[in-house]
């Protein structure tokens, strides 16, 4: 041992005694305070509201609630909305519902709130008016003296529970009896949340404190409008007394007495004001030429746009009510997508509401629930409150299924999780694919079980290609496969029409520099292939629908050759997962290709010169990715894989089958790797090692069999196949003859 490891350990020890010491000093308990905690650490105190929540202030608004117009309205708009009813059940502890239980619920909300008539519902109306008004939802269950049964379920007034912070630190409700003390408040029992509380502040806010300032402005408004409706409303008299008749009718003795001549005008204009001001406003009169009469002001003078002072009025009070212009009786002229949002941020503000008040009912049903003695809880649901008209709503729920259908496709959920997400229980049948249905396979179609007759038609194509593999189900699978050629052939037809009449609406990209091609890439992607994965998912739907009619066909051919009884299961697991793999191997595989086809295709247009959409829809309309061939190549390739696995899945269930001898295509045409395997003798659950296209060894468990990893090389259209090795010729397993 050297020096450094004799020390250690000893450093080791010392640091773990400093970690400890460090933890031992950490404190354990709050650190922070709020405002009302640091009032020199007293207690027995009620913590103080603040001044714009102070009961004087929550019964200002009461009144404002009542009286106003808007406040009114606004009142009555959110108690019918936020009251939408509502379901209430009794969950087990595993979620399960106790329908007993339940209705037991359901009793107790028709019969309390018998102060306002009876009703839950009832309740929830109230909770709704108190709350919005004063900041805070409370309530108080009442049992019956023997604690077996609720009495009644009462709404309390916010205002009269205060909190406070006793001697162990803890707050407690309380409520100032008529003596002046405080009693403390059973929390089992009394319910207390507040609405949009402050930091420290547990009481909660009122969403109406801002009606009071502008209220105020408003009634000020409205009084000044009153008196200059009043004075430019109507039009007046405008009377002019001729002063030179006033000095014919002046006395010549007192024409030199400038007292006199006041006093006299005075009492001339005097008396003409007093006869007028007498007249009721429809009688006639009668004047002398001495007074001059017209009108003034009215409908007609100009004064200030009194309008304009009310909108301002009104956006304020709109904004202080927390309410929609449309429901206060104001419209605004907004949009339709803009009132659908507004809609929908002011549904999640009574959403809100809604919560605070379901916590209150949830509790208060649970401790009926205790009284009863039952384990678990209630679960108050409210019902649902319209966000969108019904054409928006059913463009909603089309996106919404099929997002979970592309997630059905995708193998994140099963069928049954997906019908229970739509319509609430399991499905009920096998989905079908609407685009898929003129390409799947025909459902008369019949699997001949035996050779076709001597006088029987056989189409040539893959007749002579599969025949070659000497296999007893190869003329069903032929068929098969030349009614998949023209299935697929049809859906790249499709594909080519869909990605071509997106290239014209696409326009011209945006870039067509010859060293842009990521860029192009990417336009291509977005306008053109963005629904990629979607295609690979209809590849995947179709691919396993003629998968398993050519796996099912071959896999019941080659149990009939079996000199046992043996039968063969369509449907068992082992089969459905490989062919499912099989497909959505083979489906991203061929939608991968499909896309870069597209892709380099319409680079090459680029490459070439001037892009333009004629030379583009040429070039997608001649690529070979879309053609007839490659049509053929892949209903051949997956259509002879699909029959191996099934036959080979058959010789699995037999229980019959040992081992199995790798016998190549007889053609000029076979892989050098396939050659080469030829004769290869495995055990039946082991796999066959070939060589692919670049001479790397690739293990298949059958000719044709990609679950391993087997490249494209060794797959495409392979017309190899396996040789049975039975029970009773275990030397064949040893290489004898």
């Amino acid at each position: 041992m050297g020096l450094m490891d004799w020390f250690k350990p000893k450093r080791e020890r010392k640091l773990r005694q400093q970690v400890r010491a460090a933890a031992a000093g950490a404190k354990r308990t709050k650190q922070t305070e709020f405002k009302w905690e640091q009032q020199w650490g007293l207690y027995e105190k009620v913590l103080s509201r603040k001044s714009y929540s102070s009961k004087e202030v929550i019964d200002s608004l009461r009144v404002i609630r009542d009286l106003n117009p808007d406040a009114s309205m606004a009142i009555w708009n959110l108690q019918r909305l936020v009251n939408s009813g509502f379901e209430v059940e009794a969950q087990r502890p595993d979620g399960t519902v106790d329908d007993a239980m339940t209705e037991q619920l359901e009793a107790l909300a028709k019969r309390v709130g018998l102060l306002y008539g009876g009703g839950m519902d009832q309740l929830v109306g109230v909770w709704t008016m108190a709350g919005y008004t004063s900041g805070g939802f409370a309530a108080e269950v009442e049992l019956t003296e023997n604690l077996d049964d609720v009495v009644d379920i009462h709404v309390v007034e916010a205002t009269t529970i205060d909190f406070l912070r006793n001697k162990e630190n803890k707050i407690e409700m309380v409520q100032k009896q008529s003596d002046g003390s405080l009693k403390v408040l059973n929390p089992e029992t009394v319910f207390y949340y507040p609405l949009d509380p402050d930091v420290g502040d547990p009481y909660g806010r009122s969403p109406l404190l801002p009606i009071l300032q502008i209220v105020f402005f408003q009634v000020q408004v409205l009084k000044d409008l009153q008196r200059v409706i009043h004075h430019q409303g109507y039009e007046r008299f405008d009377i002019s007394i001729v002063e030179e008749a006033i000095m014919n009718a002046l006395p010549d003795e007192i024409k030199h007495d400038g007292e006199e001549v006041q006093k006299f005008v005075q009492q001339f204009v005097g008396s003409v004001e007093k006869q007028f001001s007498e007249l009721e406003p429809d009688a006639d009169f009668i004047h002398t030429d001495s007074v001059k009469v017209t009108t003034a002001g009215g409908a007609g003078s100009k004064s200030m746009d009194a309008t304009r002072v009310i909108e301002v009025i009104n956006q304020q009070i709109v904004s202080a009510l927390k309410m929609l212009p449309i429901l206060l009786g104001r419209n605004e002229g907004t949009t339709e997508t803009h009132g659908t949002v507004q809609w929908q941020i002011f549904v999640a503000g009574v959403k809100s509401i809604q919560r605070t008040i379901k916590r209150l009912m949830e509790r208060s049903f649970n401790v009926y629930l205790q009284i009863q003695g039952f384990q678990g809880r209630a679960k108050v649901t409210f019902n649902d409150i319209p966000v969108r008209n019904a054409m928006l709503e059913a463009q909603a729920e089309q996106l919404r299924t099929s997002t979970i259908i592309t997630q059905v496709q995708q193998g994140w959920i099963d069928n049954n999780e997906a019908a229970n997400e739509i319509v609430g229980h399991d499905a009920v049948g096998t989905p079908t694919n609407p685009v898929l249905n003129q390409f799947r396979p025909p459902t008369s179609a019949t699997r001949m079980m035996g050779k076709n007759r001597a006088d029987d038609e056989v189409e040539e194509g893959a007749e002579a290609f599969i025949g070659e593999t000497e296999e007893p189900w190869a003329e069903q699978v032929a068929e098969i496969t030349d009614q998949a050629e023209d299935a697929f052939g049809r859906f790249l037809e499709y594909q080519r029409k869909e990605y071509i009449a997106r290239m014209k609406a696409a326009g011209t990209p945006l870039s067509s520099d010859e060293e842009a091609i990521e860029v192009f890439r990417d336009w291509v992607e977005s306008n053109i292939l963005y629904d990629s994965s979607e295609q690979l998912a209809l590849w995947n739907e179709l691919g396993q629908d003629w998968m398993t009619l050519a796996a099912v066909t071959a896999g019941e051919v080659s149990a009939l050759t079996f000199d046992a009884d043996v039968v063969f299961n369509s449907q068992d697991e082992v089969l459905l997962r490989a062919l499912s793999d099989r497909s959505r191997r083979s489906a991203e595989f061929i939608q991968d290709a499909t896309d870069e086809r597209v892709i380099m295709s319409l680079w090459d247009v680029v490459a070439e010169g001037k892009y333009s959409i004629d030379k583009a829809a040429k070039a997608l309309q001649e690529d070979e990715g879309f053609s007839k061939a490659r049509a053929r190549v892949i209903a051949r390739t997956e259509m002879l894989g699909a029959a191996r696995t099934g036959q080979n899945d058959s010789d699995r269930q037999s229980g019959l089958v040992i081992g199995k001898i790798w016998r190549s295509a007889k053609q000029d045409r076979t892989r050098p790797g396939h050659q080469k395997a030829n004769d290869q003798v495995v055990a039946f659950d082991e796999p066959f090692r070939v060589e692919n296209g670049k001479g790397q060894v690739e293990e298949l468990m059958f000719p044709g069999d990609s679950s391993m990893g087997a490249s494209a090389s060794n797959v495409i259209q392979c017309r190899c196949w396996y040789k049975r090795i039975l029970q009773g010729e275990e030397h064949l397993l040893r290489g004898g003859e």
